[in-house]
């Protein structure tokens, strides 16, 4: 059997209006490209029921499988499942079942469940309902033309509590899909951009149909996803893994984690492992660095502090600023690991200058402690917002490398 197709139609005026971002179509992708669903097509619809119900028409005629999100809400708007059943030529029917699902929701959270939240229990006749025990709005399989039709909520964390508790299990049986076929596997970058990443692993992944390798930016890291299949999980996972360690090579210690880790989580446990407590200097990011450590519940994080002036930096740490240099960097994390009583310190220094629209920062963090000293300067702009995280990833990343190479030097005893 040919690798089945499928399309995601998003449903909502809001996201044709860039209210909302669509983190659904993304996380969708990934989940079906890790059974073996194939996503060709996506489509982005508004509130209006002629409009969802021509898209719906299209997709069943291009793909073997529909997913879309939103629309199953209580209000007037909320049309998916009124379009669908015009597409399946149905009608709406009741399910009581999904009422009382809804109710109890209501009651665990201890709301009233008002008349309009009634709409959300019917389904389009002949539907395979799918009940949502975290939210109020269900969602329904339904078979057009003898294409599945999945409809999930659009609120993020209900559809992917869906998916993996239910649909995917059903979409793997629909379509006879053999999970040991397909593997994937994630390498997680920092501290280099899309670009050269791809430029290191050119040579490498060229011409490799399998596994197939993907390149993917995000604010601050770059993903470097690697999807294998073979007629067994084992030889798929042998597959995926020596193409990871190529690219692992190529890139070096670029590569800070793999599929699911997340960086800052990375960072705390790296300090744990050393039992090392930590303080940060911050400028320009905002507290940002300290604030994804703190997001992570990272426990020796101890201090963390926030400079909009040079003046207030040299009155409250007694170093002169200048300029932003290496060396001033590093006496500042060394100066605010002896404020704290931190075993180690952190600082990232800059003063963006508006520069039209956007601005421009010249950066530089600092690394201190017994046995470490590391520092890296940069230059960057962009709006305020994309310099502080990446200002933020970038000095966390100084730390990561520091704590790396003091390992490797010295066989890395943890510091008293």
């Amino acid at each position: 059997m040919a690798q089945p197709v499928s399309e995601i139609i998003t449903i909502g005026t809001e996201l044709l209006l860039g209210q909302i971002l669509d983190t659904n179509t993304t996380y969708l992708a990934q989940r079906l490209a890790d059974i073996g669903i194939e996503v060709k097509y996506k489509t982005c619809v508004g509130d209006v029921l002629e409009d969802i119900v021509s898209v719906i028409n299209i997709a069943v005629k291009r793909a073997d499988l529909v997913i879309t999100t939103g629309g199953l809400g209580p209000t007037l708007d909320d049309l998916t499942r009124e379009a669908v059943a015009k597409s399946a030529g149905v009608e709406l029917e009741f399910r009581q079942e999904l009422l009382g699902q809804i109710m109890e929701v209501f009651d665990r959270l201890g709301y009233s469940m008002t008349e309009n939240n009634k709409r959300q229990a019917f389904v389009p006749k002949g539907s395979i309902a799918i009940p949502n025990k975290i939210g109020t709005a269900p969602g329904f399989i339904k078979e057009i033309e003898g294409v599945p039709v999945i409809c999930l909520p659009g609120v993020p964390r209900e559809l992917k509590y869906l998916m993996e508790n239910e649909v995917i299990a059903w979409i793997r049986n629909r379509f006879s899909l053999d999970r040991a076929n397909v593997y994937s596997k994630v390498l997680k970058v920092v501290g280099t951009g899309e670009s050269k990443v791809d430029r290191l692993i050119a040579e490498v992944i060229k011409g490799c149909k399998n596994p197939e390798v993907g390149i993917l930016a995000s604010e601050g890291e770059v993903k470097v996803r690697i999807t294998a299949k073979a007629d067994t999980k084992e030889k798929a996972q042998a597959l995926a893994d020596e193409m990871a360690l190529k690219i692992k090579k190529r890139l070096g210690k670029k590569v800070y984690g793999e599929d699911e880790c997340i960086f800052e989580d990375v960072i705390c446990k790296m300090l744990k492992q050393r039992s090392l407590t930590l303080a940060i200097l911050e400028t320009f990011t905002g507290g940002r660095a300290a604030q994804k450590l703190v997001s992570s519940m990272c426990p020796v994080l101890v201090e963390a502090r926030v400079f909009n002036k040079k003046e207030i930096i040299e009155e409250i740490t007694g170093i002169r600023v200048d300029s932003v240099e290496r060396g001033v960097s590093i006496d500042l994390a060394e100066r605010i690991r002896h404020i704290s009583g931190a075993k180690i310190g952190l600082s990232i220094l800059g003063f963006p200058l508006k520069k039209g629209p956007d601005f421009l920062v010249k950066a530089c963090a600092g690394v201190s402690a017994q046995g470490i000293s590391m520092s890296y300067m940069w230059t960057m702009g962009g709006d305020i917002s994309f310099i502080q995280e990446r200002g933020a990833v970038i000095g966390l990343n100084t730390l990561r490398l520091a704590l790396l190479e003091r390992t490797e030097n010295s066989l890395f005893e943890p510091i008293k």
